[in-house]
């Protein structure tokens, strides 16, 4: 009888252990999962060559990026309320060959060409009248922007749209002083804003290669580009 109550007292002593031990190992999983699930997101949402993995969070840089306002004309296509039926219309000009442009929000204008000055757009306006579209002058501002960039590579991501800025900025006649630190810049820095970045790259060669209304057309593109980058950085 004795031996029995023994047998028992032990039996629910290790199912007490048996539980404890369950619970820790859950803690312990959960725990686990929790960390390297983080350290795992975090390093492949940086680019291939970002030094995180060298870097500890305070190394990690703050960086206060001021942009100057660009002023411009270009050929209004249509306005939209809908950011879809925009895009829908930029698809379809970009389908006629046209390299159309949605430049704002509330409402939603699309675009074709960036000039300095209404009158220099009379040669890629009459090229759409040609093609039977309709195109209205519109003169747009993008207003003096300030924020802080944080994070890894910050420096690198302020100098790329600095120089984004300072080219749209210059007038299409005074570029090709540019063009070398332009180009040097996209080069040499990290791809952190890649789409921006190769659209800068087409832009310096379209400089040595096409017509200035060519130039036109495709400063736009980089426009665009450069509102993107710029909206994801603020998201």
């Amino acid at each position: 009888m004795t031996a029995k109550r023994e047998g028992d007292s032990i039996y629910k002593y290790n199912r007490w252990i048996i539980k404890l031990f369950g619970v820790f190992a859950s803690i312990l999983i959960v725990w686990m999962t929790c960390y390297f699930g983080y350290t795992y997101v975090k390093l492949v949402t940086q680019p291939k060559d970002s030094p995180l993995s060298s870097k500890s969070l305070s190394e990690q840089e703050e960086f206060l990026l001021t942009l100057d306002k660009i002023e411009f004309w270009t050929c209004q296509m249509g306005v939209f309320n809908s950011e879809r039926n925009a895009n829908q219309e930029k698809e379809r000009l970009q389908k006629l060959g046209w390299d159309a442009q949605v430049i704002s929000k509330d409402p939603f204008i699309v675009a074709i060409g960036l000039a300095y000055a209404k009158d220099e757009l009379l040669p890629i306006q009459e090229l759409l009248k040609e093609g039977g579209m309709v195109t209205v002058p519109k003169f747009m501002t993008n207003p003096e922007r300030a924020f802080q960039i944080r994070g890894i590579g910050a420096k690198e991501t302020a100098e790329i749209l600095v120089g984004v800025n300072t080219y749209l900025n210059t007038p299409y006649a005074t570029r090709e002083k540019i063009l070398p630190q332009f180009e040097n810049l996209m080069l040499t820095t990290s791809r952190g804003l890649k789409n921006l970045q190769e659209a800068s790259l087409s832009m310096i060669k379209a400089e040595r290669t096409l017509m200035v209304d060519m130039r036109k057309i495709m400063s736009l593109r980089l426009y665009g580009e450069y509102l993107r980058a710029i909206e994801v950085l603020k998201n």
